[in-house]
């Protein structure tokens, strides 16, 4: 059976002890833990337990260590890792203060669905992203990486 892809917006809470309540109907993803780590975009990434190291695998396993740059981005990805074995009783996890302050987080935050993986944003941070993309036009943007012109 074919994992279902994680989407969709989900506007969140960090609870008094830095939890964050994974949104329900995307829990069965995480039946096994779960994954928090700093990510690109000063957003947080949040990969299900299983799914982890194929991620990374799949899109940084080709950095070369031999090339200062690219071996200093895969160490900075893996060394803001935090697993966890499972969500607690409510579907939450802790998120850590240096992975909050990375992302700018707050007590709300915006949970994005991205494929494979979640995203975990500061609000405004988002709705900036989205902002300048929708600025810029999507459709322009989708047609420009579809040429393979960035």
């Amino acid at each position: 059976m074919q994992r279902r892809l994680l989407i969709g917006t989900y506007e969140c809470s960090l609870d008094d002890r830095f939890r964050l309540a994974v949104p329900a109907k995307l829990r069965d993803h995480f039946a096994d833990g779960a994954t928090v780590s700093w990510w690109l975009d000063d957003c947080l990434v949040l990969a299900p337990g299983t799914e982890w190291d194929a991620l990374i695998e799949r899109t940084f396993g080709s950095l070369n260590v031999l090339n200062d740059k690219q071996r200093f981005l895969r160490r900075y990805l893996l060394a803001g890792a935090f697993p966890t074995d499972a969500l607690d009783k409510q579907g939450r996890l802790v998120i850590p203060a240096k992975l909050r302050e990375h992302a700018g987080l707050g007590a709300k935050v915006t949970v994005i669905g991205a494929g494979e993986y979640l995203e975990v944003w500061d609000p405004a941070r988002l709705d900036a992203r989205f902002g300048d993309l929708e600025r810029e036009g999507v459709s322009s943007v989708a047609s420009r990486l579809a040429e393979g012109m960035g």
